[in-house]
């Protein structure tokens, strides 16, 4: 972690491991905020190993990172259509490409 990173970092030697994993049910603390599982909540759950994905999905097509240089009213033109408008203009550039081929 950088340090101007926002947060701290978790330490993992404050955690006594062999203590938790020696704990029964009746050692674990629970209240209203933190209620036991059931066995019904238990056939409802679903184990997940590894780290959460950041981010979106990768595509299967993933698009180029580009620069291109447009006039200013071809801009002015996507861009007043709102949000979504570069996806736009990459489907009348697509279009193009089907109606005139090389």
């Amino acid at each position: 972690m950088s340090k101007n990173a926002i947060g701290k970092p978790t330490p993992t030697d404050l955690t006594d491991w062999a203590r938790v994993a020696a704990m029964s049910d009746e050692d674990i603390v629970c209240d209203d905020e933190n209620p036991a599982m059931t066995d019904a909540a238990w056939q409802n759950a679903v184990m997940k190993v590894g780290k959460r994905a950041v981010g979106r999905p990768v595509s299967n097509n993933p698009k180029v990172s580009t620069t291109v240089r447009l006039s200013p009213e071809v801009i002015a033109y996507f861009k007043a259509t709102g949000k979504g408008w570069q996806t736009r203009l990459d489907a009348v550039l697509r279009e193009y490409l089907q109606t005139h081929p090389i």
